[in-house]
């Protein structure tokens, strides 16, 4: 097969992105089991509200507080646990640990999101009418595609399993996305002087952004891979290309300003 073959293209941008996203997803789980982890074990639960969350620790809250950390911990599960369905070499040599990783990864999906709507909505961790919206579009789409993979899977149609289960990591790993994309929109506004106000239309259209535009390029791949034509193909190996550029730089972003700061005593996030 040729160096620049359309089909080889399109796999190196895929694999390009997959790697860049894993090493940013993983620099995440780590900071979740270092902080919401860290806190956990020591009995420190006071010691999560160092870093500011819209509902944190709240004394006497002994069922919201347990929401709270079980589904920042169930964050980091579900992100690790994704990135290795991923991996072509387990399914191929090892089908058995990527079907119960895959039943883990679907099921703490399902669990996720159930507690990320219930903390929105029952407990209060809102930051406005935008972000709400936002957050149970994602949630919902979570609920629906980790099911529909299931089903599929039972049904061993194993290609729409595929689609459905691609859609699943995307929308779980929305809360990642969120992150670094608010550091590369904040980056480019910051050289025009402009700061993320988190109640305004910047802040919403990035939390749509995080689970909408990982969709849309899903889809873009999806046709791109069963096309036969080669524009299509070499366009979206470079789109995926740019897009983990751009990854890697969020994800670098993130770490320096948002997650190594928290875990830094006496530091704000």
């Amino acid at each position: 097969m040729p160096t620049f073959s359309p089909a080889r293209t399109l796999q190196r941008g895929a694999s390009a992105w997959f790697v860049a996203a894993t090493l940013g997803q993983w620099a995440f789980v780590l900071f979740i089991l270092a902080f919401f982890g860290g806190h956990t074990l020591t009995g420190d639960l006071a010691g999560l509200n160092d870093k500011p969350h819209v509902t944190g620790y709240v004394p006497g809250d002994t069922f919201g507080n347990l929401q709270f950390i079980a589904h920042a911990l169930m964050g980091g599960i579900v992100t690790f646990s994704g990135t290795w369905q991923l991996v072509p070499a387990l399914r191929r040599r090892w089908p058995r640990v990527h079907r119960w990783n895959g039943r883990l990864f679907l099921v703490v999906s399902l669990l996720g999101a159930v507690s990320g709507l219930y903390l929105t909505w029952v407990r209060g961790s809102q930051l406005g009418t935008g972000s709400n919206v936002s957050i149970t579009l994602n949630g919902l789409l979570i609920l629906a595609f980790a099911t529909l993979a299931w089903r599929s899977a039972r049904r061993r149609d194993f290609a729409r399993h595929r689609r459905h289960a691609l859609r699943a990591f995307l929308l779980v790993n929305g809360v990642w996305f969120l992150r670094i994309g608010i550091m590369l929109s904040g980056l480019v506004l910051a050289t025009f002087g402009v700061e993320i106000n988190y109640q305004g239309m910047v802040f919403v259209g990035v939390s749509f952004a995080s689970w909408a535009i990982p969709l849309a390029v899903l889809e873009l791949y999806l046709r791109a891979e069963r096309s036969q034509r080669a524009a299509p193909r070499y366009a979206m190996g470079a789109l995926l290309g740019v897009l983990a550029l751009l990854t890697l730089a969020g994800s670098a972003a993130a770490v320096a300003f948002m997650w190594l700061p928290a875990l830094s005593p006496g530091s704000a996030p």
